[in-house]
Parts: C-alpha cells; sequence; structure tokens
C-alpha cells in the first residue's frame, strides 16, 4: 500500500510538473421553509420545508495547446431516495467540454459548458439554482490586452439520432422541437430549447468602464409533426454600457427581442405569424465610497397586451440568473410569466435599493428593497375589471458568514409586503383570492468548496 501510495503521488508530480491540473469539490446543503414563495400562499394551505443539496467533483487539465474540463454533480431534495437505494437518475455531467488554444488570445471550446454575459441578465450559469444551467455548444472566445474580448457560439440541438423512429412527435430527419406541447398559439414563455443558436458578442473595456454588445438568434421548428419544414427564429439585440468616476459608478442595459414566435394555422388552410417585440431597459447608480456601498436601479421589461392575439408584446430574459434581479422570492421570470397563465407577460416595474454591510472580516449582509408593478393591464374573466399597476414591495436580507477556508455559512429571509389586487389577480385570476396572512421564505446554507488539487 506504502508503495502505491508512493507511486501515485509520483505520478501526479511528474505530470503536474508538465501540465496544469485542478481537482476540486463542492458541496452544499439548503434547507427552506416556503411560505408564499413563488406566489402568495392562499388561505387553508400550509407552508412548506424542505432540504436540498448538490454535491460536484470538477477536473481540469490544460497542456500546451489543449485543455479539458468535466464537472459531475449530484442534486437531490433530501427523501427523494429511499435509505436502501441501487441506483437513481440524479447524477448527470454539468460540463464536459475540450478547449483547444489558437494562439494566447484565441480559445476554440467545444461541448457542454457554462456562459456567463453581462452580469447574468439574458445569458447565466442559474448558479443558485442546485441543478444550474449548461449549453451544449461550440464557442470561440477571443480576449487581448487592450481591453477587446469577442466570442462566437453556434449550437444545434437534437433529441436522438435523427431517424425520426423512437419519437415521431418531436425527431423526424433532423427536425426538432420542444416547444410544450406544440400548442396553436405558442407565445414567448412557452418556447423550449430551440434547434439552434447563434451568438455574437463583443465587449470594450476602457479606463472609465466597459460597453458590452450581443446579438442572439434562436431557430425553431413550429411544427415537427405535420409540417416539419415549416420554422421561425427570433433575435435579440443587447447593450450594456457600464461607467466609473471614483467612487461613483453608472451604467445599465437594453435588451429587444424581434422576429417570429411562431405559425399557426388561421383556419383556411393557411398559417399567421407570431411576432416578437419585446424589450427591457435598465438604468443604475452606485456610490461604493459610503456605508453599504448602496445601489439604486430602476429595470422596466415590456408586457403582452393581452389584445394582440397575433404579437408578443412581452420581454423574456431568457436564458438569464432572473434570481439574482427580480427579488429572491422569485415571483417574477423564474418559470412563470405572471401574466395570469404561462403564456402572457403582464410586464414588470422593479425600483430597487441594494446594500452590502461588512460586518466583520469574515461577515457580511446583504439587503435589498423592490418596489414592483406590472406595465399591462390585465382583466378579470368574470367581471371584466382591468389591473395595472402596484403588486407588492419584497425585503431580502441574506448573512453570509466564513467558518473557514473552504467552507462559508448563508441564512437568508425575505418577504412581501403590499400585495395588491393586481398581484392577486396575476398570480390566480381572482383580486379577491384569500390570502395567509404574511408571505415569507427563509433557508440556511452550508457551502463546502475542498480544493483537493
Amino acid at each position: 500500500m506504502k508503495k502505491l501510495i508512493t507511486s501515485l503521488l509520483t505520478l501526479a508530480c511528474v505530470a503536474g510538473a508538465t501540465a496544469q491540473v485542478k481537482f476540486d469539490g463542492q458541496y452544499r446543503s439548503r434547507g427552506e421553509a416556503r411560505n408564499g414563495f413563488k406566489k402568495p400562499l392562499v388561505e387553508g394551505l400550509d407552508a412548506g420545508a424542505f432540504i436540498e443539496h448538490r454535491a460536484r467533483l470538477s477536473a481540469e487539465y490544460k497542456k500546451e495547446k489543449v485543455g479539458f474540463k468535466v464537472s459531475v454533480q449530484d442534486v437531490r431534495i433530501w427523501g427523494e431516495v429511499g435509505q436502501i437505494n441501487k441506483s437513481d437518475q440524479l447524477l448527470s455531467a454539468h460540463e464536459a467540454y475540450g478547449d483547444f488554444y489558437a494562439s494566447e488570445k484565441s480559445t476554440f471550446r467545444i461541448g457542454r459548458q457554462e456562459m456567463i454575459y453581462d452580469g447574468a441578465r439574458f445569458i447565466g450559469n442559474l448558479d443558485w439554482a442546485m441543478q444550474a444551467r449548461s449549453f451544449d455548444a461550440v464557442r470561440y472566445m477571443y480576449k487581448d490586452d487592450k481591453g477587446n474580448q469577442f466570442d462566437l457560439m453556434g449550437s444545434w440541438n437534437q433529441s436522438g439520432y435523427g431517424d425520426g423512429a423512437p419519437e415521431p412527435a418531436k425527431l423526424t430527419g433532423s427536425t426538432y422541437s420542444t416547444i410544450n406541447g406544440g400548442g396553436a398559439n405558442p407565445r414567448i414563455f412557452n418556447l423550449g430549447l430551440p434547434k439552434s443558436q447563434l451568438m455574437v458578442y463583443y465587449k470594450k473595456t476602457f479606463s472609465s468602464g466597459d460597453l458590452g454588445i450581443m446579438v442572439l438568434n434562436d431557430y425553431y421548428n413550429s411544427d415537427p409533426v405535420n409540417r416539419p419544414k415549416l420554422t421561425h427564429s427570433n433575435y435579440t439585440l443587447g447593450i450594456t454600457p457600464n461607467f466609473k468616476s471614483g467612487d461613483l459608478k453608472y451604467g445599465g442595459q437594453f435588451y429587444y427581442t424581434g422576429g417570429t414566435a411562431a405559425k399557426k394555422d388561421d383556419g383556411l388552410g393557411g398559417t399567421t405569424e407570431i411576432d416578437f417585440a419585446g424589450f427591457m431597459a435598465n438604468a443604475y447608480v452606485q456610490h461604493t465610497g459610503i456605508l453599504g456601498s448602496p445601489l439604486l436601479g430602476v429595470d422596466y421589461l415590456s408586457g403582452d397586451d393581452e389584445t394582440t392575439g397575433d404579437k408578443v408584446e412581452g420581454w423574456a430574459p431568457s436564458y438569464g440568473t432572473n434570481h439574482k434581479f427580480y427579488g429572491f422570492m422569485d415571483y417574477f421570470y423564474v418559470g412563470n410569466g405572471h401574466g395570469g397563465d404561462n403564456a402572457q407577460s403582464a410586464g414588470l416595474m422593479d425600483i430597487y435599493l441594494q446594500t452590502n454591510f461588512k460586518l466583520s472580516e469574515k461577515t457580511s449582509l446583504l439587503g435589498h428593497l423592490h418596489f414592483f408593478s406590472s406595465t399591462t393591464e390585465r382583466t378579470n374573466a368574470t367581471t371584466g375589471e382591468a389591473y395595472k399597476g402596484a403588486l407588492g414591495t419584497e425585503l431580502d436580507l441574506v448573512l453570509v458568514h466564513k467558518l473557514a477556508p473552504e467552507l462559508t455559512l448563508k441564512a437568508g429571509y425575505s418577504q412581501m409586503f403590499g400585495i395588491t389586487d393586481t398581484m392577486k389577480q396575476l398570480k390566480f385570476g381572482n383580486p379577491d383570492q384569500e390570502i395567509s396572512g404574511m408571505q415569507n421564505w427563509a433557508w440556511v446554507m452550508v457551502a463546502f468548496t475542498p480544493k483537493f488539487l
């Protein structure tokens, strides 16, 4: 045994002398008490509580012109698998890719990979969720010492080998569609993974800030069963300027989504297009020289006009880490369009204040305050009355404490105040819905991040 250990250590040292090798892990376990998470808890229902964890092992290798990474994770809720268990479906590959370093400035990456752009507003890794998000893609990345960054990404998605036999409803030749149910009028919040994607991104960093520009095109098969050649695509254009002057930081973001949402039968043997025309705008200012580094900002996300059946005016942050932006209780844009159903977005205006206080070398307290309102009307099906405007106010608090160099404790509490009839109309389709008193959410998480090699 001693000889075996010595041999392994010698091998690791030899490999480390000629290549860069990293091997690390992550284990985080989070307990949550949900009493009005994502939407108000109605009268007569009990709050929920559970514990969820993620265990992840990551290995990276880099030598001369070649790099490699694989990251495997186990994600589960405590108790969903019995104590006496042979196997389950909860272990998966989060990342698995290879790199080719064409030069010191250029990298080609192919495989399953995380992507984060412009603070994860439109494309992010969704790390708060235990499963997180990763993309199957080919990406070219260029970065020089003059502040220029240029990325190009492409993907091609398929649910099988392509012969159409195993899943004729999803697969015929090289067609592909995961639109939920393939409904007659799929809208922006129904769209699943596109058949293909193409993204171009450029960022320029300069002494007083930076500017990012993104163009993303999503291509879909509209009806892979009956008309496999019927396709549509939509595009998103994003611009992110950030500036700094002394202790002052300011800037914003703007995104516009255009193109075609789908095509459907018009009842006369023809088709009707559904067009995209949604946008979001953000502006912020932050003073880092004041206690808590307060940041004041406003987000405006366009809503879908419920009177137009052939146009989607609501904007969706399709691949963004939305938990980060629109309140930690996830009332908006986290698996929902908050328009009374999951098909139409009522839009959102979010006026927010963010602070982060350093209490000690190992402890900090984050505090966010949001005031939410809708940007488009929603009509009650029974009374015909239209609802628009204030939705509620959310307070988010997160305490972070470093227990050890590779161990962190986090605890959070969020509460939604002043829930309005408009919020009830959006969430339940009924402004008179009785809800169960105080709406809040609390959680505690421990995170281990060992560096093995």
